[in-house]
């Protein structure tokens, strides 16, 4: 009987163990088995960590691409709006050109309409003096030079101390000169023609006028100012435009070209007809 108690308790022993290892679904668990789980999950788990990496890269590259996407549209608004810009400048500048030729083309007109109505005035004709009569009387203007020239009178009147700079339109002060000069000249020579004569320096003008444009323009300004208050009848005068073709020195130097920057009044020693 003992025999049998004992030979029951050593399978009992044997058979604890393995009850409990088929209910925990684990029989018989070695050493090497808990290895290999291990290295699974360590594995598994640097998969996970490369699968997060490259998901994290993906993300930082697709912000990158946003980022140079909306910097290249700024650029594009960019030079749109440049190329907006150059096509309005160039339509301003076109239009300016066209106004400019425009005005040239009127003030050429002008001219010549000019040029006609002074060949056409009232029929008087400037004739030489072959008469052999008495030279013209020489006479002095205060601050103004007059000279001599053959047989005519010439008085120079600086442009720049008649006219406002680059213009045809009288300054007060010129206003002033002129009548001054007009009236000596018309106390001295009542009846003789009289030339009136532009001249400029050679420097460009703005504007798009040419110097003999600006030279006719402020000759036929002095004809108005002498005519106004019928001290000169119109007939008695003429106006001449030589621009910058006779300086009477250099305009190599500032000084050079404001001298040549001139009205000249011609008194002929012909009398009006």
């Amino acid at each position: 009987m003992m025999h049998q108690i004992l030979r029951f308790a050593s399978l009992l022993v044997f058979a604890v163990p393995a009850f409990v290892g088929c209910q925990e679904g684990r029989p018989f668990l070695s050493h090497q088995g808990l290895g290999g789980r291990g290295q699974t999950n360590t594995v598994q788990a640097r998969q996970l960590q490369e699968r997060d990496r490259r998901l994290g890269q993906l993300d930082q590259d697709n912000l990158d691409l946003q980022m140079r996407l909306a910097q290249d549209q700024q650029r594009s608004q960019q030079m749109a709006e440049q190329i907006r810009l150059l096509r309005q400048q160039l339509n301003e500048t076109a239009s300016l050109a066209r106004q400019w030729q425009q005005a040239k083309q009127d003030a050429d007109k002008r001219i010549d309409r000019l040029a006609a109505s002074t060949r056409a005035r009232g029929g008087a004709t400037i004739r030489a003096n072959r008469s052999g009569g008495q030279p013209l009387q020489m006479i002095t203007i205060p601050g103004v030079e007059v000279r001599r020239d053959a047989d005519v009178i010439r008085v120079a009147l600086p442009a720049d101390q008649l006219f406002r700079a680059g213009l045809s339109q009288l300054s007060p002060s010129g206003v002033e000169l002129l009548d001054r000069v007009a009236a000596v000249i018309v106390r001295n020579y009542p009846e003789h023609h009289i030339g009136i004569e532009g001249h400029t320096d050679n420097a460009p003008l703005v504007g798009g006028i040419s110097h003999h444009q600006l030279a006719a323009a402020q000759a036929q300004t002095v004809l108005k100012q002498f005519s106004s208050g019928r001290r000169f009848p119109t007939y008695q005068m003429m106006t001449v435009s030589h621009g910058a073709n006779h300086p009477r020195v250099s305009n190599a130097t500032p000084l050079g070209r404001v001298k040549n920057r001139r009205i000249e009044i011609v008194i002929y020693p012909d009398r009006s007809s």
